[in-house]
Parts: structure tokens; C-alpha cells; sequence
């Protein structure tokens, strides 16, 4: 989009990416195991939810908010479908409205909120993936995202964020290079 920033560019492309990944999921697929070790489909997308969420609160109010509790009662693929799209279009408002703000406290030490929307973009690209595997993610997000990853995740903090990197042969394409740097094996998928 045209004089739009490129954070806001590269954080809409996910959003895009994890939502139309959300509405081919169905009733049936809720309880199958995602692509992400452990968690099924709902849970993939509920986490996904959670975080866009929080990024978007982080924008808005300057610092990371505590952890917010999962959603109470049985979730069902529209709702779920829904929480995601407005956190989606919450987030996207937030990217859009900084007001200035340059960063964001995170356990009272500063992160850039361009460091900020890079993880929403990774937690979107790739957890709309874990719920929807026959959704690639596209080739032109998957290497922006790759040329950001280093910007993002230290080796040292990678335990308990993301699984340890699967080695690839050369030749595989961006969305699969940016699964495997995230511990993600695209041949063993569901």
C-alpha cells in the first residue's frame, strides 16, 4: 500500500495470512493436532489471539500487559474465527495509531515497536500456519520475516518461545526456510 510504513505493510500481510488461514478451519478440525508440537488447531488459534491481543495493548498503552487468562467456555471455529479478526483489527488500529511512541517497556527495559510488530507479524505468519498447514505461507512475507528474524530472536532466549531450528537441504522456499528457523517441519505436519 502506498505511503503506508513498512512495519504496518509487513504486520498487515500476516494479519491477512493468519486470518484466511482461520476461515478454511471448520468445526471438525478444532481438536486435531496443529502443526505446532502439543497443541491443536484451537488451541493454536486461541494462543495466536492471545498474543496478537497483547501486542496490540502493548502499542497502545506503552507497556506489555500481564498474561490474560484463556477464554472460559467451549470454543467453537466462528467464534474462534471472530476473537482473531478483531484482534486482528485491533492490532492493525494500534500499528496505525502510535502517536509518536518509538517503544514499548517490557519488564521495564525499552523494545522498538517496530521490534514489537515484527513478532506480531512472526506470531501471526507462522501460528496461522500451525493451524493451517495447506495455507502456505506466501513467499514475499515468509523473506521479509526471514530478513527480520535475527532482529528478534536471540539464540539465548529462543528456549520456551520457539523449538530449536530444524536443519533444511538448500533449495526449499522462503515460507518453509522461515518454518524451519522456527523449529518447524513442514514434512511432518498433520
Amino acid at each position: 500500500m502506498p505511503g503506508q510504513p513498512a512495519d504496518e505493510v509487513l504486520l498487515a500481510a500476516a494479519l491477512d495470512h493468519a486470518v484466511a488461514s482461520a476461515a478454511e478451519v471448520g468445526l471438525a478440525d478444532l481438536g486435531r493436532p496443529s502443526a505446532c508440537d502439543g497443541w491443536t488447531v484451537a488451541d493454536a488459534l486461541a494462543h495466536l489471539t492471545r498474543s496478537l491481543q497483547c501486542v496490540a495493548t502493548s502499542l497502545v498503552s506503552g507497556a506489555v500487559p500481564p498474561d490474560a487468562p484463556p477464554r472460559d467456555g467451549p470454543a467453537t471455529a466462528r467464534s474462534l474465527r471472530r476473537d482473531l479478526g478483531r484482534a486482528a483489527a485491533a492490532l492493525t488500529a494500534a500499528a496505525r495509531d502510535l502517536r509518536g511512541r518509538r517503544a514499548v517497556a517490557v519488564d521495564g527495559l525499552p523494545l522498538p515497536c517496530h521490534q514489537l510488530m515484527v513478532v506480531g507479524a512472526i506470531e501471526a505468519a507462522v501460528h496461522g500456519w500451525d493451524a493451517n498447514p495447506a495455507r502456505p505461507i506466501p513467499g514475499e512475507l515468509a523473506t521479509r520475516l526471514l530478513a527480520e528474524l535475527p532482529s528478534v530472536l536471540d539464540r539465548g532466549t529462543r528456549r520456551g518461545v520457539f523449538a530449536d531450528p530444524v536443519v533444511l537441504p538448500p533449495g526449499h522456499p522462503p515460507g518453509v526456510r522461515l518454518l524451519a528457523a522456527l523449529g518447524r517441519d513442514d514434512r511432518r505436519c498433520p
